[in-house]
């Protein structure tokens, strides 16, 4: 209906939540599903309060959604979550990423190696759900097989941010919103869908938002970057160049390449940008790294986070796995290598200055590094004071009117790299 409640599209009798949504971002107009007399395609009860999907985009009461059984799309298990969670608090604040995290599915169909999130309790407390909803046995290497989607959170995101009267602020987190930490969150049409919704929410409410995904789709909604560009700043992770080596730890992600076209869609179309070059590995040499950095420079983004892969957990042996299958020898030495402590601790620090002595050399680039607290606690004297001031340095990027100073603990950590390893410990 337009202002004068005429009728100006007829969606039919009973559409597809696809062409709901279609609707929505065509018109930029919220729909009130909840209210809107729509019946579920598989009982034909009215749907008057949570609901689902079919992969096919039809619409399910939640009775319906609960009770459906799993579908397979492209070696991918995909179903309904059933979790009751909006919006969570979250202590991304440490790294100045977030206060808060809206994820719009569990499961990633990116199958990252690395991906710390199987085991953070949001996942590796749900293996009994996983199991029945999806077949899972075991959440950290069946990652990247499954999928559960949450149809329903831009309606009951809208609800919570109606009612709820306190807002998380910390100087890290800045109150900002971050889509999604657990999963991609633009990594398909259905995830998309689910996620411009919450966007819309979010902006409409006047909270900002991070998002972070690997995925070329996110250029869908550039028009809702526009009108929020004050709220919204948008970031991919660009580890490095290298679409082979990427491959190899993200094996169903877009390659680096394909993220950094998609970077630069949004850098002509005036949407504000950050990259993530995380994990960076230790192959990586300075000239690469120069490489790196010099196109990311292109992007002119606002800030780029940057850390060293870690080999804690279960998550690393499985990078080390994936390396030793591609006939990647040398990463899979490397890797091999940073299994003993004291190796990894040096070779996280060097990288880290490394890459803000470089940045340095470049210009016009802003790094954020997120040092470990292990590094911290591993080091002494002058260095062990610049990593933990580098840890609790705040991003340069600004949100609202709040002015951001330039951090001067973003910087390299030493005169001459060669005395590093004098100042960590043994």
């Amino acid at each position: 209906m337009d202002e004068k409640e005429n009728t100006v599209e007829s969606l039919g009798s009973n559409p597809s939540l696809i062409t709901l949504r279609n609707a929505e971002q065509e018109y930029g107009e919220r729909i009130d599903l909840w209210q809107a007399g729509l019946l579920c395609s598989d009982c034909g009860n009215e749907i008057n309060g949570r609901f689902g999907s079919t992969p096919s985009g039809d619409l399910l009461c939640w009775e319906c959604a609960i009770d459906a059984q799993s579908d397979e799309e492209n070696q991918l298990t995909v179903n309904t979550d059933p979790t009751k969670a909006t919006i969570s608090e979250s202590h991304l604040h440490e790294k100045s990423l977030c206060d808060y995290v809206v994820n719009v599915a569990t499961g990633c169909r990116h199958g990252c190696k690395f991906c710390y999130v199987p085991s953070t309790p949001g996942v590796s407390a749900r293996g009994d759900m996983l199991d029945e909803r999806a077949e899972v046995e075991d959440v950290q290497r069946d990652w990247g097989s499954y999928l559960l989607y949450r149809d329903d959170l831009p309606e009951r995101l809208h609800t919570e941010l109606e009612t709820k009267d306190y807002w998380k602020h910390t100087e890290g987190g800045r109150g900002v919103v971050m889509l999604s930490s657990g999963t991609d969150c633009y990594q398909d049409r259905r995830a998309a869908q689910i996620t411009r919704g919450c966007i819309a929410e979010l902006a409409q409410h006047g909270r900002p938002v991070r998002i972070l995904t690997r995925s070329p789709a996110v250029v869908r909604d550039i028009d809702l970057f526009k009108e929020y560009k004050d709220l919204i700043t948008v970031g991919s992770s660009i580890p490095s160049l290298d679409d082979d080596l990427v491959r190899t730890m993200e094996p169903n992600a877009p390659p680096p390449s394909a993220r950094w076209e998609t970077l630069d869609r949004l850098r002509k179309e005036g949407v504000r940008r950050f990259v993530s070059m995380s994990p960076t590995y230790p192959t990586m040499g300075e000239d690469e790294f120069w490489n790196v950095l010099t196109f990311l420079k292109a992007l002119d983004p606002e800030v780029i986070f940057h850390e060293p892969i870690n080999p804690r957990g279960e998550n690393f042996q499985m990078c080390l796995r994936a390396a030793k299958e591609a006939g990647r020898d040398a990463l899979a030495d490397e890797l091999e290598k940073l299994t003993n402590h004291q190796n990894w601790i040096e070779y996280a620090i060097e990288q880290i200055d490394l890459v803000q002595r470089l940045a340095d050399e470049i210009g016009g680039l802003q790094i954020h590094s997120w040092p470990d607290r292990e590094l911290i606690q591993s080091t002494t004297g002058e260095l062990r004071f610049k990593l933990n001031d580098m840890k609790d340095s705040v991003s340069p990027e600004q949100f609202g009117e709040e002015p951001v100073e330039e951090s001067e603990s973003q910087c390299s950590l030493v005169e001459d790299p060669k005395n590093i390893r004098s100042q960590i410990r043994s």
